[in-house]
């Protein structure tokens, strides 16, 4: 007996843990983020998730220096930043943005029945203060039903 109880709390612990991880995984499946890079002669020198990336320091008058042989073009193109927009799942977005007035008094009205199952009745109940009636006659018998 002990054991059936302990599985069953087990299956109720691991329930929440599921329930948990999929929130996250949707949470962070519609998260949007942009990924900034700093390439300086053709490697990349800083990754950046939150903040702009870092400069390696380096201008346009230090790439002249070390290749004085290329065109002004590609000088320009010594030092860039790089910029990447990884976009989530923008469905469950689309979704409440589309919300209409009667899906969301469809929603109350139910949140609202919903939550009304689990109040306990309050008031007074009419027959609490009456007895049963009096058997005079044995129905059992009289009808001759048996409960076998």
């Amino acid at each position: 007996m002990i054991f059936n109880v302990t599985f069953v709390t087990m299956l109720q612990v691991l329930h929440k843990i599921l329930a948990i991880i999929i929130a996250f995984v949707i949470l962070f499946s519609t998260l949007s983020f942009t990924v900034e890079k700093h390439v300086c002669m053709g490697e990349i020198t800083d990754v950046s998730y939150f903040t702009v990336a870092e400069t390696c320091g380096m201008t346009v008058e230090d790439c002249d220096i070390e290749n004085p042989s290329e065109t002004k073009i590609q000088q320009e193109k010594c030092c860039n930043n790089i910029q990447e927009l990884i976009e989530g799942n923008q469905t469950e977005q689309q979704a409440i943005d589309s919300f209409e007035l009667s899906q969301v008094q469809f929603v109350l009205a139910y949140t609202y029945s919903y939550l009304g199952l689990f109040d306990e009745y309050k008031g007074a109940i009419p027959f609490n203060d009456y007895n049963p009636p009096l058997v005079n006659k044995n129905i059992q018998v009289l009808y001759q039903t048996f409960l076998i």
